[in-house]
């Protein structure tokens, strides 16, 4: 009886590992699946020692890991930074309507974008008034009149 081809081996490890991360979403064990396949491939090529193949699985495991993880984490997940919100606003200038009364120092609400956003003001704005958007600090807008 002979053993399973390494290559075959190693593209059937990549699978499962993928498959895996699917339930974890630790977003880790994409990168031992990609290890996992550049092993595959290798062993297509070269015949590699069982020995050489778990060093080029370990490390080109790691080195996706460490090298890729941030970018394809922001491509597939998103910047946890919260830079899409600042995206819809960072244009500068936006208009939007008062819902509820600011009167300083206390907040009041301004329609955005279809949402409701908290928001400030350094002088006193009436309900239904329009306002330009200067920033956003987090999920509170500072606004004032037109």
């Amino acid at each position: 009886m002979e053993i399973i081809y390494p290559g075959l081996l190693w593209l059937i490890v990549g699978v499962i590992l993928f498959l895996m991360e699917m339930a974890v979403t630790s977003f880790v064990l994409f990168f031992f699946g990609l290890g996992a396949w550049i092993t595959a491939l290798a062993c297509w090529f070269f015949p590699l020692s069982i020995n050489n193949q778990l060093a080029l699985f370990l490390c080109s495991s790691l080195a996706t890991l460490f090298g890729l993880r941030g970018i394809v984490k922001k491509v597939f997940i998103g910047d946890a930074r919260g830079d899409s919100l600042d995206s819809v606003i960072a244009r500068g200038g936006e208009k939007c309507v008062v819902i509820t009364a600011i009167n300083p120092p206390a907040e009041g609400h301004v329609k955005f974008s279809g949402s409701f956003w908290r928001a400030e003001a350094d002088e006193a704005i009436g309900e239904g008034e329009t306002v330009t958007i200067i920033r956003q600090d987090n999920l509170l807008l500072k606004v004032k009149k037109i």
